[in-house]
């Protein structure tokens, strides 16, 4: 009866343990190159603004510190940069890329030192991300049915971002917190459609 009693009681422990594990999607396009971080681990990466890298993640305390950087190739006002990107929780909240991302612009990601996808940076002195066309509108929208081969699922309404005129700056950097609690995490189970040396977490 003693380890009846003992089995069901970590049996119970483990439920309560399983169910605050929450599955989450980040999906990332950039125009022209991108890199993506989760709590400081960097987990995806791609070249190809009409296709997107898909990181799946776990977030066992409830929450993951999401950094993505965005670099425009053509320099200057001879390009125009722009970032798009959406995280998805298996309780199918949706959280786009729009103007409560926060956002910066500096060196090039080689040359940025300061520790800025960490969970623990500080980063209230970075502004709000400026928010530009929404998927399927404006200047990259004659890739939406391109794009629409992996942003469904569901349907991405995000918005391109930047820092700033998205003419002026090269090199731009996001951050936000999603999920609900405060212990920072390690992100699990990843698969990404763009990066083979991180399939399976690997």
């Amino acid at each position: 009866m003693k380890k009846f009693f003992v089995l069901t009681i970590m049996a119970l422990v483990l439920s309560l343990v399983a169910s605050n594990i929450r599955a989450a999607t980040l999906r990332i396009n950039g125009d022209n190159s991108w890199v993506g971080f989760i709590n400081g681990e960097q987990v995806a990466e791609g070249d190809n603004w009409q296709e997107a890298s898909v990181t799946e993640f776990d977030m066992p305390d409830g929450y993951a510190v999401i950094g993505v950087y965005v670099h425009d190739a053509e320099p200057g006002d001879t390009g125009r940069g722009g970032a798009l990107f959406d995280v998805i929780l298996d309780d199918d909240t949706y959280i786009p890329s729009d103007e409560t991302w926060k956002a910066n612009a500096g060196p090039p990601l080689a040359e940025r030192t300061d520790g800025w996808e960490q969970p623990d940076f500080d980063d209230s002195g970075w502004d709000s991300a400026t928010q530009l066309d929404r998927f399927g509108e404006g200047i990259w929208g004659f890739g939406a049915d391109t794009m629409r081969q992996i942003l469904k699922d569901p349907d991405s309404t995000a918005y391109w971002v930047w820092a700033g005129p998205n003419d002026v700056e090269d090199d731009v950097y996001f951050r936000k917190t999603v999920g609900t609690l405060t212990t920072p995490v390690e992100p699990s189970g990843k698969v990404t459609t763009t990066w083979g040396a991180l399939k399976n977490g690997q």
